[in-house]
Parts: structure tokens; sequence; C-alpha cells
């Protein structure tokens, strides 16, 4: 089977990120914005194969949020027979990133979390495989409750800039197709400008 084209991957990932929109931006969306026009936004801001800018957005959304850190907030000091799922959190984060997620949840209580989260919103968007670097602006929200009800962790339509780094010889499948790794290099909690190289 020959290279899948670039439109064809494209099109491949702006569908997940769009199938998943109601997900993706997720109900909790306040007047900034309705989630039907977040979604747009975020495929607006992805859909282009300029520096696999596609498959930098359907990292962070997908193998760096909800595959990762997700599972880091529900399990991050619990005992559940899931608990090893928290592991996956140093492998898709790095840097300043891991220390600022380790740092915050140092001090919950034990026990397996409540997590609603994450509702992500691509609000821009920027990558370069000249230098293995994405930047992104997203809009997040999360909500971490702890087993007896206390609100650990909130973050509502929150904007954070995030530094991702391209993993050249990291590559998955997704059917017939092959993306590149990125991890999560740092997180910043608001719009920052930030240059791609």
């Amino acid at each position: 089977m020959g290279r899948p084209r670039p439109v064809t991957v494209i099109a491949v990932s702006v569908a997940l990120l769009t199938a998943c929109s109601s997900s993706v931006v997720g109900p909790t969306v306040k007047a900034t914005g309705t989630p039907s026009s977040q979604a747009h936004q975020t495929v607006v801001n992805c859909a282009t194969y300029t520096g696999h800018r596609y498959e930098a957005c359907f990292a962070y959304v997908w193998n760096d949020a909800h595959w990762s850190l997700q599972p880091y907030y529900k399990y991050a000091h619990s005992d559940s027979i899931f608990a090893f799922l928290k592991d996956r959190l140093p492998l898709k984060y790095k840097g300043q990133a891991l220390a600022q997620i380790q740092h915050r949840t140092a001090n919950w209580p034990s026990g397996t979390n409540i997590v609603d989260g994450p509702h992500i919103a691509i609000l821009q968007a920027d990558s370069s495989l000249a230098c293995n670097r994405a930047v992104l602006v997203t809009r997040e929200d999360w909500t971490v409750i702890s087993p007896n009800g206390a609100v650990l962790y909130r973050e509502q339509q929150q904007v954070h800039t995030v530094i991702l780094h391209r993993v050249p010889d990291e590559r998955f499948r997704f059917g017939n197709y092959v993306l590149h790794a990125w991890v999560v290099y740092a997180i910043y909690n608001s719009r920052r400008d930030i240059p791609v190289c």
C-alpha cells in the first residue's frame, strides 16, 4: 500500500476531532462561545498539513490529555487495580509540564477520583517539522473530585499556551496511517506569544 495522501490523513484527524466535539468542548461552555462554534474553531485551527499541525492537535487532545493526564488525575493516589494507568503521564509530559502536574497532585488524598474533562478547544495552533515543535493555545475545562466529594482541581474556560515537542523516532499506527508522537514540555496558564522555532 502506498503512502497516504496528506488530504486523507487530515480528513481522518479532522473527522475524529469533529466526531468528539461534544467531548472536546463539553457542555460547560460559557458565554465565550457555543460548543459547535468552538469545535469549528478547533477544526479550522488544526486542519492543515503544514508542519503536521493536525498531528500536534490530535496528539495533545487525545494522546496527551485524554490518554495520559485524565487517568493520572483519576488514579494519582489510588490503589485501584487500574492505578497503573497513571504511569502513562511521564511518557507524554516532560519538563515543566510534568513537574507542574505532579506538584498540583502531590497533596491529593488517597482514593480514586472522579474526573470531568478534559473539554478542550484549540484557539490557535502553529507547528514546525524543522524545529520538531508546536505551540497551541487552548481553552480547557477540568474538574477533579475526590471520593468524599471535595473539589481537588477545577478549571473553567482556562486559556493555556502549550508547548509540544515532536518525537521523530516514535510513531504509532492509526488504522493505515502512521502518526508521530508529540509530548508536552510546558503549559502556561495564559495566552503567550511564543514562537514555534
